[in-house]
């Protein structure tokens, strides 16, 4: 009778504790869907079984289509993970090795020693991005595609960073080649690849691979950015001049990215990869045992947690992250201009956090705050104050300098609705500086470094920005007083150092 009584005890602390944490949760989310804070969707999982989730903001704006748990994303780099899986399937099948040298399965590749796990794991020594500048120079309407990889690494000139294995650098053609070598391996391409032998078995049936001319999906999200700093509207990210390189240039590669897929079609891949229905256990465990370089050491890097410092690596396509107080998790995250994912797995607790957002969120915090509620902890307080800055260039733009000078006064004062931050200040005057070639704009952008050199005397870079809009003025002597000023305050700043060299001062 005791044990019995001891048990409903338990049993009664245990759903206390999960009534609480409900609560929590809907007190923390009610809180983003009043003062819209949160474009985008969240799922929350324990134990195999969600426990919360949400959808909020839009879409789409252009369109006021809102998000909902059916709208799809782009998982950005989070598709290295399945690009990852689909290798080590072939691999637990007999049809390749992971020290099988590249240009085994891709007879056209020109660089020797570099495996299948050097392109897993980053440590290849590939060029990223850089690769394709010179063809889209040339080409600026141009889409890169997977087919295009080969024929440009054969007319890279720079040869590889490092020797392979030697160091970790991040680097997207690393997958793009491993969705190559699954399709050359499988006879398949990657799309139906994926949906054969990783969607269908997770019953992931709102999940696809996006390649370049596929079909339009009414539910999937835009990258919605504002284009500037002093703008109020969003617009879809790969129409803005600025981000057209990465989001519309680059935007035809897979395997290292364009995997769309809900919230809820990731926690089932969770579920499938964890449980081995994917893949071999001791394939599960290989892909999350941290890269070791030549030199035998496993790579690291510092990571800043909420909680204090931890420790970041990297496995097969997976992110390692050793938090303190939470034990080691995996996962990934994911960027584009204009939208974000996180995906979260905590070895111990088996907990799992699944983040996407595509316009307005602050998306550490928000993340952060779920992985402290599914621990019975307090949320980082959500913030409903509005930037004081963009306020500012508000007033700025339709009322004139001085009007605006005095509002700033005004909302830096109003410390309960405002915050101000001296870093956006300076973000909205480099905006004003090179993303329009309107007059107006440009006296507007020596205003605001100006102004800002008021209320950061002590900040030596708010006088090196100064001094660059001076120089883009044609006002070289004001430029070279206030680099000195910068100088001045930090000696060792490349920046000044580099401008005054260039105008022939030191």
């Amino acid at each position: 009778m005791r044990s019995a009584i001891i048990l409903v005890t338990c049993l009664g602390f245990i759903g206390a504790a999960a009534q609480d944490r409900e609560l929590a949760f809907k007190k923390y989310f009610d809180t983003l869907a009043t003062h819209q804070l949160y474009d985008g969707n969240i799922a929350l999982a324990e134990n195999g079984h969600k426990v919360y989730s949400f959808s909020g903001g839009y879409a789409n704006y252009a369109t006021a289509q809102r998000n909902t748990g059916q709208s799809r994303f782009n998982l950005a780099s989070i598709s290295k993970i399945f690009t990852s899986t689909a290798i080590l399937q072939l691999r637990d099948k007999g049809k390749l090795k992971l020290d099988d040298e590249v240009k085994k399965h891709l007879p056209g590749f020109p660089f020797s020693g570099v495996t299948l796990y050097h392109l897993l794991t980053h440590t290849s020594g590939l060029p990223n991005l850089e690769l394709y500048e010179e063809v889209v120079k040339q080409y600026p309407d141009s889409v890169i595609t997977n087919d295009a990889i080969l024929p440009l690494l054969n007319q890279w000139k720079k040869g590889l960073y490092f020797k392979p294995g030697d160091e970790f650098r991040y680097c997207n053609t690393n997958y793009n080649l491993l969705a190559m070598i699954v399709e050359k391996v499988s006879g398949i391409d990657l799309p139906r690849y994926m949906e054969k032998n990783i969607f269908r078995p997770a019953g992931m049936r709102n999940s696809y691979i996006a390649a370049v001319g596929g079909p339009a999906d009414s539910l999937r999200v835009v990258q919605q950015v504002r284009p500037t700093f002093y703008d109020t509207a969003y617009l879809q990210a790969d129409k803005v001049k600025r981000y057209r390189y990465t989001e519309y240039n680059n935007s035809g590669s897979l395997g290292s990215s364009n995997l769309i897929t809900t919230v809820d079609d990731m926690l089932r891949f969770d579920n499938a990869f964890f449980s081995g229905k994917l893949l071999a256990l001791f394939s599960v465990e290989e892909a999350l045992r941290p890269v070791k370089l030549n030199n035998g050491k496993e790579y690291q890097e510092h990571m800043d947690t909420m909680r204090g410092d931890g420790a970041g690596q990297y496995g097969l396509g997976w992110e390692i992250f050793d938090m303190p107080g939470y034990g080691k998790g995996v996962g990934h995250g994911g960027y584009k201009f204009g939208l974000a994912t996180f995906y979260y797995h905590n070895l111990r607790s088996k907990q799992v956090i699944v983040a996407y957002t595509n316009g307005t969120s602050t998306f550490g915090d928000n993340v952060t705050s779920c992985l402290y509620m599914l621990n019975g902890q307090a949320a980082i307080p959500v913030s409903i104050k509005q930037s004081a800055v963009r306020a500012y260039a508000k007033a700025l733009m339709t009322e004139g300098a001085d009007h605006a000078a005095c509002m700033l006064h005004i909302y830096m004062g109003d410390t309960t609705h405002y915050y101000f931050s001296s870093r956006e200040l300076n973000f909205l005057g480099y905006d004003f500086l090179y993303q329009s070639n309107a007059p107006e704009h440009k006296q507007w952008s020596l205003e605001t470094f100006k102004l800002n050199t008021f209320i950061e005397p002590a900040n030596f870079n708010t006088y090196d920005s100064y001094g660059e809009a001076l120089l883009e003025a044609g006002r070289k002597a004001d430029a070279i007083r206030m680099y000195r000023k910068s100088l001045d305050l930090n000696p060792t700043s490349e920046d000044g150092i580099k401008a005054m060299k260039k105008m022939g001062i030191i």
